[in-house]
């Protein structure tokens, strides 16, 4: 009976996680054609009119006397035409308020302090020993949960008399933690959002206060009124304060009574009930807003700030390490295994970057071609056990177009800080394949070192880090990802 009982559980968590993937993929997959974009169209009737006229003399028949003249037959025939040809004009507008891809807020108040999560500012920035649904929190963190949100989206309501600045919306999945104890947590699919902004600054970043009132109804039972001050967009990143009031309930069945008593088989399932106030900071990536003036705005006539915009860059590099990242090499604990032996592999490492942007400066004497930019989450690995990871990382480098629309190159210098210390620098040729695809040559020099734990589900894919310090060479793909050239950056407008 035991075994059958926890083949069912994990039968479930196998089928919530299905569900929420499926919901994931349509979503994105329907995202851009139906979410992003309202299609107009004018619809015109071109008339040509022409009119030929004709002028015909015949002369008289017979002999004629010199010197007298005959009077001659002149005939005039008019021929009008007309052609009517249809035209079409489609023109595209962006057809949102708000589109983001993830937002995270780190709570300095919020639950239980006695169980406090240590998400670190912004709520990215853990210990990444202690995540798990096991854990039950420390006393001595600062940051005591956190808010997290995927796939953002908001629409205009016109309601109330079509008064400005009024959205809803709705997010794939979001993430309410006061604390560490996962029973606590709130946590919804497509949670329903009511939402006002008054803006304090209506150039690019927006500076703006906003209310909000929200539900949610799936695995917990929730409602959510917070109030925020907002700074952004800019490339997609933006930054907020935070301040509300969660109250809501997990009942006996919710994913996270399932999960809490796999941890502790012991612990009775009921339903839980969590309500508290927070407070918090928060940062959000590929977070685009946009002002209502702007919805009728064509997507050819908007102004860019990032001369690179993306969802995820992945490159496949060859760095003359001993095992590669790919290999099946070390053990349970990240060591490596005593039987391994040297790989031959082309392919060695790989760098990843998720949520990236490169902001074009405002530099007229360099032509606005020096950039700084992040990512949300930046890996190095030139091997097995020589990697190291990066949470926002500081990048710096300088964009140079090669053929217009085309091809561009980028030398950049990037500093890691949390959780590994990690010096990166090199170059990028890049090729234009479409607005959403890209491909480019890199090479480069990355050293750094990894003085925080991770959890085992990362160290026995990656290893247990090492400090490492190798050249390398590779080629990157870069998927949701667009480059902007010259003529799209606005401080070129």
């Amino acid at each position: 009976m035991k075994i059958f009982v926890k083949q069912n559980k994990s039968n479930m968590k196998k089928k919530y996680f299905w569900v929420l993937k499926a919901l994931l993929i349509l979503m994105l997959l329907d995202g851009c054609s139906t979410i992003t974009t309202r299609v107009e169209q004018d619809i015109f009737t071109i008339t040509h009119r022409d009119t030929t006229d004709q002028f015909l003399v015949q002369n008289a028949p017979g002999n004629r006397d010199n010197g007298v003249i005959y009077p001659s037959s002149r005939r005039l025939i008019s021929e009008r035409n007309m052609l009517k040809q249809d035209s079409i004009v489609e023109r595209r507008y962006p057809d949102f308020i708000r589109l983001g891809a993830f937002e995270s807020i780190g709570f300095f108040i919020g639950g239980d302090k006695q169980h406090s999560a240590g998400y670190g500012l912004f709520g990215i920035f853990p210990n990444y020993e202690d995540i798990s649904v096991s854990n039950r929190g420390k006393p001595d963190y600062t940051i005591k949960g956190g808010l997290y949100r995927f796939g953002i989206a908001e629409w205009r309501l016109r309601w109330f008399r079509d008064a400005p600045d009024w959205t809803v919306g709705t997010s794939m999945i979001e993430i309410i933690a006061p604390e560490a104890r996962i029973e606590k947590t709130l946590s919804s699919v497509f949670p329903l959002y009511l939402r006002k902004r008054f803006y304090l600054f209506e150039e690019i970043p927006y500076v703006a206060l906003t209310g909000a009132l929200g539900i949610g109804y799936w695995p917990s039972q929730y409602v959510n009124l917070s109030a925020s001050l907002d700074i952004g967009s800019l490339g997609g990143f933006n930054l907020r304060a935070y301040a509300g009031l969660a109250a809501g309930t997990n009942p006996e069945n919710s994913i996270q009574n399932q999960w809490l008593n796999e941890v502790d088989p012991t612990l009775k399932k009921s339903s839980q009930t969590s309500i508290f106030p927070y407070v918090g900071l928060g940062i959000s990536v590929l977070d685009f807003i946009n002002l209502v003036p702007e919805l009728y705005k064509e997507w050819k006539d908007y102004s860019h700030s990032g001369w690179d915009v993306g969802f995820i860059q992945v490159a496949g590099i060859y760095t003359g390490a001993q095992y590669s990242v790919y290999a099946d090499v070390v053990d349970e604990e990240g060591n490596i295994k005593p039987d391994a032996q040297e790989q031959s592999d082309l392919v060695k490492g790989a760098i990843l970057r998720v949520g990236n942007a490169s902001l074009a400066l405002p530099l007229d004497f360099l032509d606005n071609k020096l950039y700084v930019g992040s990512s949300l989450i930046n890996l190095v690995a030139m091997g097995k056990q020589e990697w190291g990871l990066g949470v926002l990382p500081f990048r710096i480098g300088f964009w140079q177009t090669i053929i217009a629309d085309e091809l561009s190159t980028e030398p950049f210098f990037e500093y890691s800080y949390y959780p590994s210390s990690i010096i990166h620098f090199g170059n990028k040729l890049n090729l234009r394949i479409s607005e959403f695809l890209n491909i480019s040559l890199m090479i480069g020099y990355a050293s750094g070192k990894t003085n925080h734990n991770f959890g085992t589900d990362i160290l026995k894919n990656l290893g247990k880090p090492i400090d490492f310090a190798r050249p390398y060479f590779g080629i990157n793909i870069g998927i949701g990802d667009r480059i902007f050239f010259p003529e799209e950056i606005r401080y070129n407008r």
